[in-house]
């Protein structure tokens, strides 16, 4: 009984973060047409694989597979909504939340835990991307589960715990492979970061033991699930877009160091008190405070490497900065009380100077840091209504911005669910793909509101656009189009398939 309390407990946590960012972005969660252009992408994905098309061999897709199944489920229970999915990434962040706060407090105490968590919330975008259709997140909320199981490891010695703890990051690298990084992080974890643990044979039978209990489960689950869904085959899909990007010096995104620069310094504040945390880890001789800050170093050397780089990744960043805040705010509350007396004397004054200025500099740099909002993709409810007008005589519908079939409720061909920059700029997407697209599928809807300049580019595209359909609508700017099959092809179409 007292261990399902406490689970009951923690659930009601969860329950109340996920109420509490509800309540504070309601009208965003509920209203905004597309928070980013990857909503689109990850939900026509999953309203594919709801209706039986195959990840990979028929639905393209550079992503692990288990958010489009995992999203596919969620909206066959709760409906196919944006409201539903969006949901179902903010319950995940309230995961990732609630094991993050745990952790620190078992490590630090409740206040520096509690404040850690709310710098977290607070942090550039960080309730954005928590309630966008996007993957991130729900990997980093797995990869979190899995070290705060490692701490209940370190804390009861259960094996249960480590086997657990490799299921949940196996999850999370099936879900988005970025979290990689912190297989050796966890390990080093594990060790306490003690190297000479493998000088004596005992021990190295308690670190081989404790390594397999957690490599095993998570290699295991995560091969499972690679060949389940035939992504050894496929590897060109998941590998190819993100390995292959030609360099576009124009694109503020692939200028890496800029751009890092232009992210954190959203947060100069958690970082100046990030620093002191690292002081107090030193000082203190604070073991455990060696795993953020290892994080924090080796995802800044991914950051610098790979491109490009985009604001969702930045949570990788702002996770082990209000992490190693939480010892800045541990060490301020020890010294505030090793330093309070009540007859002030003048060594209790003096001892109140490093705390105070820190404290003092902290909220200057709250006040000074000028807050750097991201606007949203522009909608079109005109593009939308027309959309919806021609849906019952709609088998499928060709775009480049996928979140209005998503609306519609109707499929594109599953070739072009992902029509991204990334995989434009690699190659693995062309346009001679694009026109056979058109061709194989004669969609009785086109609709152009992304990419309009490489498909308009391409002469052959739109010399078999204008000879097949019929424009009827775009906007001023020329940014977005919308055609219908022309009646004759319609005719015709209807004769094939009845053949």
């Amino acid at each position: 009984m007292p261990k399902l309390k406490n689970i009951f407990f923690n659930l009601l946590i969860i329950a109340f973060l996920v109420c509490f960012v509800l309540a504070i972005r309601f009208k965003p969660i509920t209203q905004a047409f597309e928070l980013d252009y990857d909503e689109g992408l990850n939900l026509i994905k999953a309203l594919l694989y709801s209706q039986g098309f195959s990840l990979y061999t028929e639905i393209w897709s550079d992503q692990p597979p288990l958010f489009t199944v995992l999203l596919s489920l969620w909206l066959s229970l709760f409906g196919q909504s944006v409201v539903a999915a969006r949901l179902l990434v903010l319950i995940f962040s309230a995961l990732l939340m609630w094991c993050f706060y745990q952790i620190i407090r078992r490590e630090l105490g409740i206040i520096p835990a509690l404040v850690a968590t709310v710098f977290l919330l607070t942090s550039w975008l960080f309730i954005r991307i928590s309630i966008s259709v996007m993957i991130g997140i729900p990997s980093i909320s797995l990869a979190m589960l899995s070290i705060y199981l490692i701490t209940l490891y370190k804390q009861h010695d259960q094996k249960r715990f480590l086997i657990l703890s490799g299921i949940s990051l196996a999850i999370s690298l099936q879900t988005k492979l970025f979290t990689i990084f912190l297989i050796p992080l966890i390990l080093f974890y594990i060790t306490d970061f003690k190297f000479n643990l493998v000088q004596e044979n005992k021990h190295k039978r308690l670190l081989f033991n404790t390594f397999v209990f957690w490599l095993t489960p998570l290699l295991l689950l995560y091969t499972v699930i690679l060949c389940a869904f035939q992504q050894f085959y496929n590897y060109k899909q998941i590998f190819q877009s993100h390995l292959n990007q030609p360099t576009e010096l124009g694109l503020a995104n692939f200028n890496n160091l800029n751009f890092i620069l232009d992210m954190i310094s959203q947060d100069y504040d958690y970082i100046f008190l990030s620093s002191i945390g690292i002081l107090a880890i030193f000082w203190k001789k604070k073991i455990n405070g060696l795993f953020p800050l290892t994080w924090l170093g080796t995802a800044i050397l991914i950051l610098f490497n790979y491109k490009p780089i985009w604001y969702h990744h930045y949570p990788l960043l702002a996770i082990p900065i209000c992490w190693l805040a939480a010892y800045g705010v541990a060490l301020l509350i020890d010294c505030f009380s090793q330093s309070w007396n009540r007859n002030l004397k003048l060594w209790n004054i003096k001892k109140l100077i490093f705390p105070s200025l820190v404290v003092g500099l902290l909220v200057v740099l709250i006040i000074a840091t000028p807050p750097n909002t991201k606007g949203t993709p522009a909608k079109n409810l005109e593009l939308m209504q027309l959309v919806l007008k021609h849906k019952s005589s709609t088998q499928w519908l060709f775009t480049d911005r996928p979140i209005y079939a998503f609306y519609a409720g109707l499929r594109v061909p599953p070739e072009i669910a992902v029509i991204s920059y990334k995989r434009l700029n690699s190659g693995s997407l062309t346009t001679k793909d694009i026109l056979a697209v058109l061709q194989n599928y004669r969609p009785e809807q086109i609709v152009l509101a992304r990419w309009n300049s490489i498909i308009k580019g391409d002469n052959k595209i739109m010399d078999y656009i204008h000879e097949n359909y019929s424009r009827t609508y775009i906007n001023k700017e020329g940014t977005e189009e919308h055609y219908i099959l022309s009646i004759n092809n319609k005719n015709s179409k209807k004769l094939k398939l009845r053949n």
